[in-house]
């Protein structure tokens, strides 16, 4: 199974719960149309910043747990970014 990983500082999700997520970012963007094009799911994993820095650099290396979520919602904007509401699966 092939699964987008979205590597998303601060924002923790859990299976059962749903994680309200707004897409503004490029590289986030082409996952979301990436995900919708297959099987809506998306991976939710913490990357292992430096505590000072709050922001996800690219290719951070990333803890080895995580959370697979089902995109339940999605709003399209007219600017290209998203609205989502991700589904944590068990």
């Amino acid at each position: 199974m092939r699964i987008s990983i979205f590597p998303l500082s601060g924002a923790v999700l859990y299976p059962g719960l749903q994680l309200p997520l707004h897409i503004f970012e490029p590289r986030y963007r082409a996952l979301v149309k990436d995900a919708l094009a297959r099987d809506r799911r998306i991976g939710m994993i913490q990357p292992r910043n430096h505590p000072a820095n709050t922001r996800t650099e690219e290719g951070a290396p990333l803890y080895s747990i995580g959370c697979l979520g089902k995109i339940d919602e999605v709003e399209a904007l007219d600017d290209g970014r998203f609205n989502l509401l991700l589904q944590g699966e068990a």
